[in-house]
């Protein structure tokens, strides 16, 4: 397979599929460069699971120097994140994951199959365009019709894959995307100081929250929740089109149309395409970025770039434009 007719998949019209709402809205992509490669991932593969694991547990397993509690901590392995199997000894795993190498209770972790299978269920397959342009398609062929393209840098929730093709979320549909030009991302261990600052960021945007006397009160959990939404839905727009979806958010909530709590809005059947496909259950455990927390705390505060709006997405002209949203 060559270079040209692969290009032939990457730059389709003028439609673009937004990454985290499925919809279609006019573009100007006019470069056909390739700007990245794809060696292929072992989230997908099968093969590859029977030597990797996944931590079963609650929050985080404990990532050990030695096969010792005793030992140093090195990392963490958050719940179903992925690990490569080097070894186990007695009762401990030697494993490596991301950056991080060293040892895991081996009853703290489940394998290849059953791993695999916690993965998915924990984080989806999520994958991002490196092509600057990547057309959609109804069926896994070069033949079959263009439902729209992706822009360079957007997500997309991986549902399995068919040959050379990738079968991904489109809305509440699915279509195909040229699978060398979306490179596959996996969860993995944080070092402890990649834990310690995620867990120190947390703590002062709670009480950044706290402290500016917020228009609503929320919980951790609450506003861990609308930063992860807000990263979901606007994690590429400016902060002022975070603070709007965190608006809109809130405006819900206020709503007599809506549920009256953070959690019961965001996970309010079909409103949220990131909930259904799980890149929201994948942010969570994570933990959102900085930024978003931020975004978070200011409409909590009580900041609102959009007024009344209830709604928002990127495949409308009507109503106020933030970036690349639509708010009304």
């Amino acid at each position: 397979m060559n270079k040209l007719w692969k290009a032939a998949g990457i730059l389709g019209g003028v439609l673009v599929v937004t990454a985290g709402s499925g919809t279609l809205v006019l573009a100007d992509e006019t470069s056909t460069e390739v700007t990245d490669d794809n060696s292929g991932s072992s989230v997908l593969d099968t093969d590859e699971w029977a030597q990797k694991a996944a931590a079963n547990v609650t929050d985080y397993a404990n990532i050990r120097q030695e096969g010792s509690k005793e030992s140093e901590r090195v990392g963490v392995l958050p719940k179903g994140a992925a690990a490569q199997v080097i070894e186990q000894q007695g009762d401990w795993t030697k494993i490596t994951s991301g950056s991080v190498e060293g040892y895991v209770k081996s009853d703290l972790l489940v394998f290849g199959e059953e791993a695999k299978h916690l993965y998915k269920e924990s984080y989806g397959s999520q994958g991002t365009v490196t092509a600057s342009s990547l057309r959609v398609r109804k069926e896994p062929s070069m033949d079959a019709g263009q439902i729209g393209s992706m822009k360079q840098g957007s997500r997309v929730e991986i549902l399995g894959q068919e040959g050379d093709w990738y079968q991904v979320s489109c809305g509440e549909d699915s279509a195909y995307m040229f699978a060398e030009y979306i490179q596959i991302e996996e969860t993995t261990a944080l070092s402890v100081a990649e834990y310690e600052t995620q867990k120190k960021e947390k703590e002062q945007a709670v009480q950044q929250v706290s402290q500016t006397g917020a228009s609503m009160s929320a919980s951790d959990s609450e506003l861990a929740l609308l930063a992860a939404i807000i990263q979901c839905e606007a994690g590429g727009e400016s902060h002022t089109g975070k603070v709007a979806v965190g608006a809109v958010i809130m405006n819900r909530v206020r709503s007599s149309q809506f549920p009256n709590s953070i959690t019961e809005v965001v996970y309010q059947s079909g409103q949220f395409s990131p909930v259904a496909s799980g890149i929201l259950s994948s942010v969570l455990s994570q933990g959102a970025r900085s930024d978003c927390y931020q975004a978070a705390q200011e409409a909590l505060a009580g900041s609102n770039p959009i007024g009344s709006a209830l709604y928002f997405n990127s495949g409308s002209g009507r109503g106020q434009q933030i970036g690349n949203q639509h708010f009304y």
